[in-house]
């Protein structure tokens, strides 16, 4: 029974995709000024979009938001006409529209705009929604601690406002959190409790998007309890009123639901005929179904079950092509299971290779994805077993000289490097591990009592040829300019700090090299790198700032240079700290 549970988990998982937001391709400036037809262009540069209301650029921005070009054109304009009238919710209104037709890596960065603008206002809608959409994105990039924490920032802004829709989502996201981390009951009983409190607001119509996402979800969490005849129920009402609706995309989810379920009731004939109707609605939609090789696989299963093993192969075949390292999943690794196995009974050396390599690649970055989430991972072509067998193949093949040489060599050196890469990476993790515990311990600073011995050593007299009354005013001086913070400035130069102090860049200069160790511009680097791990470390706000804004809000003024002096100071990364330090 355990063993029939663990394949249907691994068979069944869905990607809950209902609540994600639609996929848009979004072209650099520079490609949009090639594209945009002549009359906009025109508009654009007269900025005669910035005469009209906000309700005509909204409206502008919701009729061509699938048209990536013309949605950034009214979302900037709508930005930009807030801000010049220093209307702070429409600015918010402005960042959310952007995020919303940016690409995902910076999407956050609106957001935070979004949330900063908005964070003295009374407002049903904002800030909170900044922070539901940064939880989102953080839950798309699997990071799950700071989802959480968005949330639940999201839900106080919820509760203060009585915002109906926001609680609703808030609670479905939550579930979607638990549901991600294995805990599938806690998951289900979040889903239930959202139903029935969906079901005491005014009617269903009025919130019927989130009713039917609530549907899929608890279909889906019963399915991963291996509970079909409890999640048939839902399925239906779900094909009901998607189809009532006549949500096309979302009928489409419901269906291969239902394909799922007759699976798992093991009715596979009555699976395949409605599978083959998902395939053909996925292959006929004009919208992208991220599931599409979810589906081929599930096909591919009710086929075998059916013994039909050449069609099996086929629609294996076909997710193969669609299944990269970004889309790859726990889930999808049961192809690439049934593919080798399926080469290895025809003696098919090369494929029965070919497939493996695909699986160790994907396994190594998903694991490394995934491994605060889900360390534990024991399946049958685990990474390791996958290496010994690839190399006793590769053996064999020496032997029979079914290959030449120098294909052996080259597949040594990929696992070579493989293993290399892995021993590197864990090599690092663990030294920065250990970095990330001093910087936190308090090491990142040297000590007060030290640093006064180093300055009363009094190397002046060989090094400096100073007056020591100007050594001691400059250090004393020194020494206020850091109290202050005044290294903040992202203008700062020597000359002006020279100035400020009432003395000269040269004396500046030598006092800097010779007592501080280093360089000005390395000095004011370490004093800001400094500033910064301490706020991040007592300053729980500071650290939902993105890596760009962290950078500028002590004097960076780009994100390389930020990352490139933390790195240099701390030995890690600033991505490695912050992610730490939130936990």
């Amino acid at each position: 029974m355990t063993k029939r549970k663990s394949e249907i988990k691994i068979l069944f998982t869905w990607v809950f995709v209902l609540l994600s937001f639609t996929p848009i391709f979004v072209y650099s400036q520079t490609d949009i000024d090639k594209t945009i037809p002549e009359y906009l262009q025109k508009e654009k540069t007269s900025d005669t979009l910035l005469l009209k209301t906000y309700e005509q650029l909204e409206s502008s921005f919701i009729e061509h938001k699938l048209d990536s070009i013309l949605s950034k054109i009214y979302a900037k304009s709508y930005l930009k006409k807030a801000k010049n009238e220093n209307d702070s919710i429409k600015m918010a209104d402005g960042y959310y529209f952007t995020s919303k037709i940016c690409p995902s890596h910076i999407e956050i960065n609106y957001l935070d705009s979004l949330i900063m603008v908005s964070k003295n206002i009374k407002h049903i809608k904002y800030p909170g929604v900044g922070y539901l959409n940064k939880g989102v994105c953080f839950y798309d990039k699997e990071n799950y601690t700071k989802a959480l924490e968005n949330y639940l920032i999201a839900q106080e802004y919820a509760n203060q406002n009585n915002n109906i829709r926001h609680q609703i989502a808030i609670r479905h996201n939550i579930g979607l959190l638990k549901k991600a981390i294995d805990a599938t009951g806690e998951a289900l009983f979040e889903f239930k409790k959202n139903l029935n409190f969906i079901k005491t607001q005014d009617t269903l119509d009025k919130y019927s998007k989130s009713h039917i996402t609530t549907l899929f979800a608890i279909a889906d969490s019963y399915h991963r309890m291996d509970l079909p005849d409890s999640a048939s129920i839902y399925v239906k009402k779900g094909l009901y009123k998607t189809f009532k609706r006549k949500d096309k995309y979302k009928y489409t989810g419901f269906l291969l639901l239902d394909g799922i379920n007759n699976y798992m009731l093991k009715d596979y004939q009555k699976s395949l005929d409605t599978l083959y109707k998902v395939s053909q609605r996925i292959q006929d939609a004009e919208r992208y179904n991220p599931n599409e090789a979810y589906c081929y696989i599930q096909t591919a299963r009710a086929l075998q079950k059916l013994g039909q093993n050449d069609k099996t192969i086929y629609y294996l075949k076909k997710a193969d092509t669609i299944i990269t390292a970004e889309n790859y999943t726990d889930e999808k690794r049961i192809a690439y299971e049934i593919l080798i196995d399926h080469y290895k009974d025809l003696d098919d050396t090369q494929n029965q290779l070919k497939m493996m390599s695909k699986l160790i690649i994907f396994d190594s970055i998903y694991y490394a994805k995934n491994k605060n989430v889900k360390s534990d991972i024991i399946t049958k072509y685990d990474t390791a077993l996958l290496i010994n067998e690839r190399n006793v193949i590769i053996d064999k093949l020496e032997q029979q000289k079914k290959i030449s040489n120098r294909s052996v060599f080259i597949l040594i050196g990929v696992t070579i490097v493989l293993i290399i890469i892995v021993w590197n990476y864990y090599r690092k993790q663990k030294l920065y591990k250990k970095r990330f515990i001093q910087l936190i311990n308090g090491d990142n600073k040297r000590n007060i009592e030290q640093l006064k011995r180093e300055e009363t050593e009094d190397p002046s007299k060989q090094e400096l040829d100073l007056p020591d009354e100007i050594i001691k005013e400059i250090l004393k001086k020194l020494e206020i300019f850091e109290q202050n913070n005044e290294f903040l400035n992202p203008n700062i130069k020597m000359s002006s700090v020279a100035k400020k102090l009432k003395t000269n860049s040269t004396y500046f200069s030598k006092v800097i090299n010779v007592y501080k160790k280093k360089n000005f511009a390395n000095y004011v680097n370490d004093l800001r790198i400094e500033y910064c791990i301490e706020k991040l470390k007592f300053d729980p706000k500071f650290r939902l700032y993105s890596i760009e804004s962290i950078g500028k809000e002590v004097g960076f003024s780009s994100v390389q240079s930020f990352s490139r002096a933390f790195t240099k100071k701390t030995g890690i990364t600033t991505s490695y700290f912050i992610k730490n330090i939130g936990k």
